[in-house]
């Protein structure tokens, strides 16, 4: 039905809706407002219609003549209007619900993009805290976690990598996710499969709650793992205090029977006291049996006080006892303490739920990882130089280092057997026989002795050391110090001596260079049987044949039952000591001090050896200590006889069982215990069985167990990079380097160290001291870094500044084209306290020094002449003042050392705990 029409006047009270829009038609008005009104539908369809139907009703209403629109009684035009707005509406309503399936889809897929962004980013939070994730990326990267030192830098990458990776995964880039090796299909299915583990409801809750679970995960495996360590220790405190109060028992029933004997015996004595004056007048027999019971019941008296067991050893045990109980007790409460923080744990879902969803995630990572790993690439500029940096840091494969050495098939025999067994003779007796042969000594002193032997034997031979060169016209053998290893010569029998020493932290590279690059068929190896295992697998490195020969010890070893001392604090211990006897102490202080008092206190005269003293100095005193005729009968020395001195030692004494080591206090270990006590005993001396004990009687049970038990296997090798790997490493360094300055050599050692790649047969040797002596160099010019490296393997202390001086003017000199001169500083001069003492073995040092770059950077035969004087004349000095030790200043007191190292020691241990 039709009605007039809301006037569309200004001031109308009509909806504004409808005004708005026919503003610019001031002629369709209503009554109220004079002219003319154009009759179509109600004010209230108008309204609800949309401003394009408004617009065309009004064009409608515009285009009709007034005039028809009398003529015709205006029935015409509406039913036209009508029709017209009908058609209008009908398309209105197809694009209305056009409209609206459009924004419906519009935010269908606004709500799908936002859950494939949570997810996205859940997912990449997952693989941030998942080992698995990221150690399967690797492999995509290749590269191998467990041979890289510097993995620190690639998780950088990797975590860098997560977030703006996870964005493109919930976007619909198609042409980023191909760059990836992923479609927007492939991505929408990683990421569904990744719902099913739990996140498809609720995802930002439900991975709070797993990363909650992850945390608390972690939380409690370490707590588990304290516990078990916990536990582990109080069943060996349970045991240790059972086995105390095993001991104890005996020795409180021994007291209780000593006192009663004592009682019974004293009621003898006081009644044959009563019976002495009635028997006055008796006959004799009977004074003699009174006389014999007294003698007897004296005699048990002084036996029972002659017991082991005394008031003062049965306190000690039950403070023993005390003490093991205490510590039991105190770890079954922090056992107690941390079950019940175990069990408090809150769990913020089931085990079996975070087990699944892990694994579920877990599978997902080998179809994420391939694009993972070359989004990483194509993000990091820095990755493919870094990568390339990390091919030439490249130390997993030593063997290939000497392709020469690779071209025939070794034999390598392994003389294992412990000390004084005869597995070096037996190797020297074949080298003997060789055409040719070398020999390389782990000490100067042992490839000198050597060189004599086979000399004496009519065999020519070269002496090679890093400060003495002995070439013989026409000589077929060779014997050096296993640094100086010729890898450029064939040999037809090579002897290396204790290859043990391959493990060393320090010199370790020079062994495993020798056991690697030596060209020879037959290579001799001789050490201790744990150097079997390490040395094998390197034989089947290079390809080479394995022999093994085991050796027994010629002599006894026994170990003491008693100790020299009474107890840990008793001095004057060493008056007992006996001709052929060696007291092990790990300091000079002690060394002196126990000399001092074995001279001050008994006839004995002591020789010393010790680390730092000359090759020289240590080959007199051993000399000396093992002439018979000799007045130096016993042996003062520290863990330097372990090695490279044969000695007649009847008796090994450790002085203690702790030693600094430099950085901390430590207890000696097992293979260092049975390396110096070896030492007692030898074949073919005054002594041919040795014995062992400590001065401490408390140190008598690690004593024990340690000779008792098996040294275990060594593990690892000691590598050092070739100058060609610095070299080229430098070169790359320089070219990747942002700034375009020249890589100083310490900076290029310490990049070599933190990314180089090592198997884990193998270690890096030196790294420390190599990047202290190349941060000294790091001023000196016209050397390059190749020339450099090879300073940074000199016999410097980097702890010493004069040695340090002594390096540097050297080469200050030599590179100016000056000639490198002795410093005044490098005059000995004769020791009147044990510094003055120390200071001479300090020039000595120094002047060994100076030969060696002698060697290697040659310069002035005169000079080299000056050192040799001025170094023997170091020597005699130091052995004068050895021999006139009592003379020096000295206030020293090596037990209360002693006792503060053990106390500094068992609470160092009692933290860790």
């Amino acid at each position: 039905m039709l009605r007039r029409a809301a006037c569309l006047h200004t001031k109308c009270a009509t909806p504004a809706s409808a005004r708005a829009v026919v503003r610019k038609r001031p002629h369709v008005r209503c009554l109220q407002h004079s002219v003319s009104t154009v009759p179509f539908f109600s004010s209230r369809s108008i309204v609800e219609l949309p401003p394009q139907t408004l617009k065309s009703a009004a064009f409608f209403s515009s285009v009709v003549p007034r005039r028809e629109v009398k003529e015709n009684g205006g029935n015409n035009h509406a039913r036209y209007i009508d029709a017209a707005v009908h058609a209008e509406l009908k398309t209105l309503k197809k694009e209305r619900r056009k409209t609206h399936e459009g924004l419906l889809n519009r935010a269908v897929k606004k709500k799908e993009m936002s859950r494939r962004r949570i997810l996205a980013e859940e997912l990449m939070r997952f693989f941030a805290i998942n080992d698995e994730c990221y150690n399967i990326t690797l492999r995509e990267l290749n590269v191998d976690k467990s041979l890289s030192s510097d993995e620190y830098q690639y998780r950088q990458f990797y975590l860098d990598s997560l977030q703006s990776f996870g964005a493109m995964l919930s976007e619909d880039d198609e042409d980023a996710l191909a760059q990836v090796g992923l479609s927007t299909a492939t991505a929408i299915s990683i990421l569904d499969q990744f719902a099913v583990g739990g996140f498809a409801h609720n995802v930002q809750e439900f991975s709070k709650k797993y990363r909650t679970m992850a945390t608390i995960s972690l939380q409690a495996e370490e707590l588990n793992s304290t516990l078990k360590q916990l536990q582990k220790n109080h069943e060996g405190r349970l045991q240790e205090w059972k086995a105390e109060e095993q001991l104890l028992e005996p020795m409180e029933s021994e007291r209780v029977h000593k006192r009663e004997v004592i009682a019974s015996l004293g009621g003898k004595v006081d009644s044959a006291k009563e019976l002495l004056p009635l028997l006055k007048n008796s006959e004799k027999n009977e004074l003699d049996e009174l006389a014999n019971e007294l003698s007897n019941a004296l005699a048990q008296l002084e036996a029972l006080s002659k017991s082991k067991t005394n008031d003062k050893d049965l306190i000690k045990q039950r403070n023993k006892v005390i003490q093991a109980k205490g510590t039991a007790a105190n770890l079954a409460i922090k056992i107690s303490t941390l079950e019940s923080e175990i069990s408090g744990l809150k769990l913020p879902m089931s085990q079996d739920e975070f087990q699944a969803t892990t694994e579920n995630n877990v599978r997902i990572a080998p179809s994420v990882a391939p694009a993972l790993a070359k989004f990483i690439t194509s993000r990091h500029d820095d990755f493919d130089k870094y990568r390339q940096l990390a091919m030439h840091t490249d130390l997993t494969t030593p063997h290939e280092w000497y392709p020469h050495a690779r071209l025939d098939k070794r034999k390598i025999i392994f003389h294992a057997g412990p000390t004084n067994s005869g597995k070096t003779y037996n190797a020297l007796q074949r080298l003997k026989q060789a055409k040719k042969g070398m020999y390389l000594a782990p000490l100067r002193l042992l490839a000198a002795e050597i060189y004599e032997t086979l000399t004496a034997e009519g065999i020519y031979t070269d002496l090679l050391t890093g400060q003495e060169k002995r070439n013989v016209p026409f000589s077929t053998h060779r014997s050096s110090t296993v640094e100086l290893a010729s890898i450029e010569e064939d040999y037809d029998v090579v002897v290396i001596d204790e290859i043990q020493m391959l493990c060393d932290e320090f010199r370790g590279s020079a062994w495993t260079r020798a056991l690697l690059g030596v060209r020879c068929k037959e290579i001799h190896v001789c050490g201790g049987a744990e150097g079997i295992d390490i040395v094998k697998k390197i034989c089947g490195m290079c390809g080479d044949d394995f022999e093994l020969h085991r050796y027994e010890r010629f002599s006894d070893l026994k170990v003491l039952d008693d100790s020299l001392a009474k107890s840990p604090t008793s001095k004057g211990s060493y008056e007992n000591v006996q001709p052929g006897d060696c007291v092990v102490a790990f300091s000079k202080r002690d060394i002196f001090a126990i000399k001092r008092e074995i001279e001050t206190n008994t006839s004995f005269k002591c020789c010393v050896i010790y680390g730092s003293l000359p090759p020289d100095v240590r080959a007199e005193q051993a000399r000396r200590f093992n002439d018979p005729s000799s007045e130096y009968e016993i042996l003062v020395a520290s863990d330097a006889i372990g090695m490279g001195l044969n000695l007649s030692i009847k008796r090994i004494i450790f002085n203690s069982i702790f030693k600094h080591n430099g950085d901390r206090i430590v207890q000696l270990d097992h293979s260092s215990v049975k390396q110096i006590a070896g030492r007692a005993g030898r074949r073919n001396s005054p002594y041919p069985n040795g014995e062992v004990t400590c001065r401490d009687p408390n140190d008598m049970a690690h004593l024990k167990k340690c000779m008792g038990s098996e040294i275990r296997p060594l593990t690892k090798a000691g590598i050092i990079p070739t100058t060609s790997h610095i070299a080229v490493f430098n070169q790359h360094l320089e070219e990747h380097s942002s700034s375009g300055k020249e890589i100083e050599l310490h900076q290029t050692l310490r990049k070599f160290s933190e990314m180089a790649t090592l198997k884990g047969d193998f270690f890096l040797c030196r790294k420390q001291s190599m990047e202290v002596v190349s941060l000294w160099l790091k001023d000196i010019k016209n050397m390059s870094p190749a020339e450099k490296f090879v300073l940074c393997m000199s016999p410097v202390n980097e702890n010493c500044v004069r040695s340090r001086n002594v390096l540097l003017r050297y080469v200050e000199k030599y590179t100016t084209g000056k000639v490198p001169g002795l410093h005044y500083s490098m005059q000995p001069k004769a020791a009147k306290s044990f510094d003055h003492l120390a200071d001479l073995c300090s020039v000595h040092h120094q002047l060994e020094l100076f030969l060696w770059l002698q060697n290697k950077l040659p310069s002035n035969a005169v000079e080299v002449l000056r050192a040799v004087t001025l170094k023997d004349k170091t020597i005699e000095m130091i052995n004068n003042g050895l021999f006139k030790a009592e003379k020096l200043s000295l206030s020293y007191d090596y037990i209360s050392k002693d006792v503060r190292f053990k106390k500094e020691w068992a609470s160092e241990r009692k933290e860790e705990e």
